[in-house]
């Protein structure tokens, strides 16, 4: 088959958020698979390559200019990105149609994020398309402040609900994310396949110690939280659990790694955490790492021996969790989405309910004192990643789906 990835996130030259490398995984598990993969995705610089090959997914990346000032001016700002994202759809409908007639797919995967199947879908029928429900804005909405989302998204959400009305497959990471789609889309719940997101397993299981016991001295305990600093991944709640967890596990330490952002009031959020810390006596059992390659990420993994993502906003899978799993990790984390799919309570992890302190504090304390629950939940988790999200293993029920359409 011919498949073609529609998504404008794509390593390396978008990053490696959690769409992007269910992108980067799916791609390369689908061509080794023997299939032939071309993705779609963006480039904001005339210096980075329009094609490319990479493992033998061809890449085709289309130019789209981030101008910030636009989204600051009065009025008008606060609808241009519905604007912008319209005029990428007709860019992504524009190079699919190039793509037909040059060498034409079997089938279509569009994320749902902003709907940037949107304007092919609205076109003459083409290809058979697939919806990949990550997690559209008609969701995310919900969780976030006004001040962290400025923009007006009833458009972006009104083309979100028609591409997914339209397609002629929907996927989900989690039975959570099915469920939600199916509600707020009017769909019945089984009209959504759920497939999790795609995990390269293997670097990350050869990094974990657990399976060899982890430091089960009474030496420093290592409590890891991989994202961005920013208040949707609850940081600002494990900052205040801390030194509680400190109080009675003096030889914890714990772990940031990921970009700071902005905290919304003229300063950051590794700046205002640092200050919070010091002011609890803490600031001298926690390290920031800021932003690590992907061999950094994965060796950071091998140091821990637990796992934190209390996350605020919605998560339709966490690839933090699978990772970690992956890792022999066990997670604390929230209640919240799709993370209780990823991480099962007392099998896995531990969930927490999202924003409380006392409660993570708990759990985070329960881990830190038991190295024999970090090693059965760890071994549990680690299990359920290498069965259920290693890479080839998604492709082949995704492949299974695409060819119930091509």
């Amino acid at each position: 088959m011919h498949i073609a990835l529609v998504c404008r996130w794509y390593p390396p030259h978008s990053g490696f958020g959690g769409v992007a490398m269910h992108n980067f995984y799916t791609a390369r598990a689908l061509v080794a698979a023997g299939h032939r993969v071309s993705v779609v995705a963006a480039r904001w610089s005339a210096d980075a390559p329009a094609v490319e090959q990479c493992d033998g997914v061809v890449v085709h990346r289309l130019l789209s200019r981030h101008r910030p000032w636009v989204h600051r001016l009065p009025v008008v700002g606060r609808h241009a990105r519905g604007f912008v994202q319209g005029c990428y759809s007709r860019q992504v409908a524009r190079a699919l149609r190039e793509l037909e007639r040059s060498d034409p797919p079997d089938v279509i995967e569009f994320a749902d994020i902003e709907a940037e199947g949107h304007a092919y879908l609205r076109g003459p029928a083409g290809c058979p398309v697939v919806i990949r429900c990550h997690t559209p804005a008609f969701v995310l909405h919900r969780y976030y402040r006004p001040e962290e989302r400025p923009w007006a998204t009833e458009r972006i959400e009104a083309r979100e609900r028609a591409c997914i009305g339209w397609a002629g497959a929907l996927t989900a990471p989690s039975r959570d994310m099915a469920r939600t789609i199916a509600a707020e889309c009017g769909l019945p719940e089984g009209r959504v396949a759920v497939i999790p997101n795609a995990l390269e397993v293997e670097p990350f299981v050869k990094a974990g110690r657990q399976a060899a016991g982890g430091r089960a001295d009474g030496r420093e305990v290592v409590i890891l939280h991989v994202g961005r600093l920013d208040r949707g991944k609850g940081i600002a709640v494990l900052a205040e659990a801390i030194p509680e967890v400190l109080a009675e596990v003096p030889a914890a330490r714990f772990v940031f790694v990921g970009q700071d952002r902005n905290d919304g009031q003229g300063g950051t959020w590794l700046a205002r955490l640092d200050e919070t810390l010091r002011r609890r006596g803490a600031r001298d059992r926690v390290e920031f790492t800021g932003a690590v390659t992907q061999p950094e990420l994965v060796a950071w993994y091998g140091r821990a021996d637990v796992a934190v993502v209390p996350s605020l906003i919605y998560e339709s899978f966490s690839y933090t969790c699978a990772q970690a799993a992956a890792a022999g990790l066990p997670v604390v984390a929230s209640r919240i989405g799709g993370i209780p799919d990823t991480i099962p309570d007392n099998v896995a992890g531990i969930i927490t309910d999202p924003g409380d302190a006392r409660q993570l504090a708990a759990a985070l304390v329960r881990l830190a004192r038991d190295p024999d629950a970090r090693r059965r939940l760890g071994a549990a988790g680690q299990e359920k990643a290498v069965r259920e999200f290693n890479a080839p293993t998604v492709a082949a029920q995704l492949l299974r789906l695409y060819s119930g359409l091509a």
